[in-house]
């Protein structure tokens, strides 16, 4: 394939939050790296973000350009680079119907990065036809790649899993925990320390992402504290659900035990993340799960769902457990009773975590999978 110029049009990276924004620190990398290698021109175009949010880390030679959010000048600049023949690297299906009007033939110099269950779950037809054209799709995941397959006929993918965000240092042994422990306000108004045996899930509280697994965890709670009184739940993270939580733990008789502290800090949830006795996230809306990561790099033993991207990063009995159904009270009670009763076993699957996290996850890894894919087309 010939082209001009490489061309990563973006929903963001530095200006913005989420796991995309996360994963693109990496693909900027990877590309920027790409681009000197092979000796191609790099433009990057920021949906979100202004030219004040170029990343210090691009290399002069790139060019970088903020949208602002503007959808006529996204639009207009994407097609232009289609006219021109570009190679165009785009984060999100949704950010390629600029190509549409050029049918397969852009989609010989388009490659798009598949993120989750919206590339396969309830998909818009422009978004099937965007997936279609693509001269290739990169998943995050093995999971992801297997739903979209068993989704699209004759789909032209590969899996890219995902890597630590770069600017996570990364751990080569298991951290010591800091005291003293962290103090947070409980669903019930009064301040208590986050003690021995907390479970944490750190995710957005947005009542369109109630598939994560807050509200099972909640409701299984009471049976939890009758075998092991001082477990606790703490959900931190931003988001108009805090308020419905906090009143399903008052009705459920465990809002002693149950902390929504709403959005924190990188080092605060460091030190969650630090004092947590495992982290536990059945959810059912995840194409890989950058946070269970996070976890593997504090050495903390996971809980994922099956048939969730949680089965490309926990391996079940060894770094972690996967609840075959997390809607099955009992079932979910049985699996983290186990990982509570046994302490030593869970932090010896944490240690495993941390060195799979090691061996296959980091910034570095996935860094490579890009180069690796991307580099063929170039």
């Amino acid at each position: 394939m010939s082209l001009g110029r490489l061309v990563f049009g973006m929903t963001g990276a530095e200006g913005v939050t989420g796991g995309i924004a996360s994963a693109n620190q990496n693909i900027l990398r990877a590309l920027s790296d790409l681009s000197k290698e092979r000796a191609v021109p790099l433009t990057v175009l920021s949906y979100h973000e202004d030219d004040d949010a170029r990343p210090s880390y691009l290399s002069k030679r790139d060019a970088f350009r903020g949208m602002r959010g503007s959808r006529v000048r996204f639009a207009r600049e994407l097609a232009w680079r289609a006219a021109r023949k570009d190679t165009v690297f785009l984060d999100h299906v949704a950010l390629a119907r600029p190509l549409l009007p050029f049918g397969r033939t852009a989609g010989r110099r388009t490659v798009i990065f598949a993120h989750g269950s919206e590339s396969w779950r309830r998909v818009r037809t422009q978004a099937k036809t965007s997936f279609r054209a693509a001269e290739l799709c990169l998943t995050n995941s093995d999971f992801t790649l297997r739903k979209m397959r068993e989704t699209f006929d004759g789909f032209r993918g590969q899996a890219c899993p995902l890597g630590l965000p770069p600017s996570i240092e990364l751990n080569e042994r298991p951290p010591e925990q800091q005291d003293p422990a962290p103090v947070l306000e409980a669903a019930d108004g009064v301040e208590r320390p986050i003690g021995d045996r907390s479970l944490l899930l750190v995710a957005r509280l947005h009542p369109g992402e109630r598939e994560k697994g807050h509200t099972q965890l909640i409701e299984a709670l009471p049976d939890l504290k009758r075998r092991f009184p001082d477990v606790q739940l703490v959900f931190p993270g931003p988001g108009e659900d805090r308020t419905r939580l906090g009143r399903l733990a008052i009705g459920c008789d465990v809002a002693d035990s149950v902390f929504l502290p709403g959005y924190l800090p990188t080092d605060e949830l460091g030190m969650l993340y630090a004092h947590s006795y495992a982290y536990v996230m059945p959810s059912k809306q995840e194409g890989f799960g950058l946070t269970y990561l996070e976890a593997m790099n504090f050495a903390k033993p996971c809980v994922g769902s099956r048939d969730d991207g949680a089965e490309d990063v926990i391996v079940d009995g060894e770094t972690g457990f996967l609840v075959a159904d997390r809607d099955d009270q009992a079932s979910l009670v049985e699996v983290l009773s186990q990982m509570l009763s046994d302490p030593d076993a869970a932090a010896r699957m944490g240690v495993a975590g941390l060195k799979r996290l090691n061996q296959r996850f980091t910034a570095g890894h996935f860094q490579k999978r890009i180069r690796d894919a991307v580099g063929p087309l170039l």
